[in-house]
């Protein structure tokens, strides 16, 4: 079963000396590997490309958070392999700081010029019609918000709290505490994919890895 990942992306998934690494990998090694008996092949691409495989028979799945254009190619896991908190991310000394702290709806972010990356289906599904600069890559993204590129990006904490400290960019960045939207990655697999039967039976290995505490394992090998 041919899985790709947005190669760029830690600590859910990123490549380091030719393998992927990260909670994704782990969890669909444990669930889809493991308990499963199902051999696996994981590859790291730029995340538009790795969704472009998979919705051009190219590879069988990815994870991600679900959305209309990708529930029309793809049969998705009702149990998600992670829960995230999505949280603003500003330049510490930006002037309208204050300003900022009172935001608690993805609406009131439009009166903001915003930054992203390219491929992020939350991004393009609620952030349309904004105005947002968009780059490659979140590296790219969270080095532009540190020059004052752009005013505010969203994204899921565990991803940009892990990949500003690799940056070092913790003394330009600031996180702020408002909790923007909640959302689940879950797995998607292509539905003519000869392995889209095995999202019932992954359903059921996830839910058995949360009752055991193996998931929670997982999560914590990552903090």
């Amino acid at each position: 079963m041919r899985i790709v990942y947005f190669y760029n992306f830690a600590p859910l998934s990123w490549e380091k000396d030719g393998k992927m690494h990260g909670i994704f990998i782990d969890v669909l090694n444990e669930a889809l590997g493991k308990r499963m008996g199902i051999r696996l092949s994981h590859s790291g691409y730029p995340w538009k490309r790795s969704q472009g495989l998979v919705r051009n028979d190219n590879a069988d799945a990815f994870i991600t958070v679900p959305t209309p254009e990708r529930r029309s190619y793809t049969k998705i896991s009702r149990q998600p392999v992670v829960l995230e908190i999505f949280r603003m991310y500003v330049k510490i000394d930006h002037p309208k700081l204050a300003l900022f702290k009172n935001i608690n709806s993805i609406d009131e972010l439009r009166q903001f010029k915003l930054g992203n990356y390219l491929g992020n289906g939350w991004a393009q599904t609620n952030l349309s019609g904004m105005r947002v600069e968009w780059a490659a890559k979140l590296d790219d993204t969270l080095k532009m918000l540190a020059l004052g590129r752009f005013d505010i990006f969203v994204g899921i904490t565990t991803v940009a709290r892990f990949n500003i400290k690799k940056l070092d960019l913790t003394n330009k960045i600031k996180e702020l505490p408002n909790e923007i939207d909640i959302n689940s990655l879950n797995l998607c697999v292509r539905k003519n994919s000869p392995y889209v039967y095995l999202i019932e039976h992954f359903d059921d290995a996830m839910v058995q890895m949360m009752k055991d505490g193996t998931l929670q394992k997982i999560y914590d090998e990552y903090k």
